[in-house]
């Protein structure tokens, strides 16, 4: 037997992904605090994308004071992972309970100890150190959730840079304890409704345009 998708079959699916998407949750981490010699000011955003994974954004902020290459990235979290459930590009050394990747990349001194207070804590490296074209201002990666909520699975997000300033000769060393959590059902986008509503027209086209076969 011959099936037959009607558009209400494709109406219904395309309602059925934004109604999967409009739950999804996010935090961030816009107020830093700066500890190295040039500051820097970041907007970290993180979603879950309801998979699975932690999806994190990490950018320098248009109206930062400098601006610099994005070289360390760290962060705690209220449960263990390993190196396989990170993943991103720009990637290039996974460190689990360190504050020290070498290579100019470490949180050590003061700000320390906003990271061992806490059980589990890890220190990306970003990109190739002492590269002097093609700065990274901008990166993101994923995280295995491993079935843990958003809402306090991040206590601590730090953000180290270099060749920072005037001369870009200088270093930041950013880190944040302020969490902004938002849990709120994401508005579906109005594409979405307006696709639905053609598609609903397309439906009434359809029954009106058909006429009755005889035998």
């Amino acid at each position: 037997m011959k099936k037959n998708y009607s558009y209400a079959t494709l109406l219904t699916g395309v309602l059925m992904v934004a109604s999967g998407t409009a739950n999804a949750a996010s935090v961030l981490f816009t107020s830093f605090d700066h500890y190295g010699s040039d500051p820097v000011d970041y907007v970290v955003s993180i979603d879950d994308l309801t998979d699975g994974f932690f999806n994190v954004n990490v950018k320098i902020a248009e109206n930062s004071s400098n601006q610099g290459d994005i070289r360390g990235i760290a962060f705690a979290l209220n449960y263990e992972i390993t190196a396989n459930d990170i993943s991103g590009s720009d990637i290039t050394k996974i460190g689990l309970n360190t504050l020290n990747n070498q290579g100019g990349n470490n949180f050590n001194g003061t700000g320390s100890g906003l990271f061992t207070a806490e059980n589990n804590y890890y220190l990306l490296s970003i990109g190739s150190p002492g590269s002097s074209t093609g700065f990274i201002t901008s990166t993101n990666f994923a995280i295995a959730s491993l079935g843990n909520s958003l809402e306090d699975a991040f206590s601590v997000f730090g953000v180290r840079a270099q060749s920072v300033g005037p001369n870009g000769s200088g270093s930041s060393k950013d880190i944040s304890t302020t969490v902004t959590f938002d849990g709120a059902p994401v508005p579906v986008p109005s594409a979405v409704w307006f696709m639905g509503s053609g598609l609903i027209g397309l439906i009434g086209f359809s029954r009106k345009g058909k006429a009755p076969v005889r035998a």
